[in-house]
């Protein structure tokens, strides 16, 4: 019997702090790369593709969340001989540079009129949105996989996980949503730029 992938944590909330017109976030939270015990700040804006429908493009922290201050100074030492500086092709047709992350609409989760209740019920629990993430430190791009949910205010809020790319497996067809929990606040970040609102249909 096989190992179950690595999954790290996904999870940002809206940024209520942000006022009208401001060049702040618009979701906070953090997300963890596979395999790694700590997470990563992270910040989202909102964009609108050529359909007209709603992506994030943002970036992470390239320290580690971590209370230990003194771990955090060795953290960047060590980031500062391993950051690549690179645009890593983290998908075909799609390149991200260090440390910056894209969510697309999943089209895999429409409704399709053929659908029987079975394929229907199936595809509901699709993810929203998915995307790819560039850790900036030379290694591989990292697969999201993101559900809309809401928070305990009503709020936009995205909870989801991270995993390694599956060679041959299409983005966007995970059937398992997270457990919802509460964000956390983060830092501004990099806009992507280039290839914006890809689909997966």
């Amino acid at each position: 019997m096989s190992e179950a992938p690595a999954r790290g944590n996904f999870i940002a909330g809206l940024n209520r702090g942000k006022e009208m017109g401001s060049k702040d976030p618009d979701f906070t939270g953090r997300l963890g790369v596979p395999g790694r015990e700590h997470e990563h700040r992270l910040v989202l804006w909102t964009h609108r593709d050529s359909r007209g429908r709603a992506y994030f493009a943002g970036s992470i922290n390239g320290l580690p969340i971590d209370g230990n201050a003194l771990a955090q100074i060795e953290r960047l030492a060590d980031q500062h001989q391993t950051a690549t500086g690179e645009v890593l092709e983290v998908a075909p047709n799609l390149e991200l540079g260090p440390r910056q992350v894209i969510l697309f609409h999943n089209g895999f989760k429409e409704p399709q009129a053929t659908d029987t209740p079975e394929e229907a019920e199936k595809r509901a629990k699709r993810p929203d949105f998915w995307g790819r993430l560039n850790p900036g430190d030379g290694t591989p791009g990292v697969a999201l996989s993101v559900w809309l949910r809401t928070d305990r205010y009503q709020n936009p809020l995205l909870t989801g996980s991270t995993s390694y790319p599956i060679p041959g497996r299409t983005d966007g067809l995970d059937e398992q949503a997270p457990d919802q929990a509460s964000a956390e606040t983060g830092r501004k970040g990099r806009r992507r730029s280039g290839d914006e609102g890809r689909d997966e249909r």
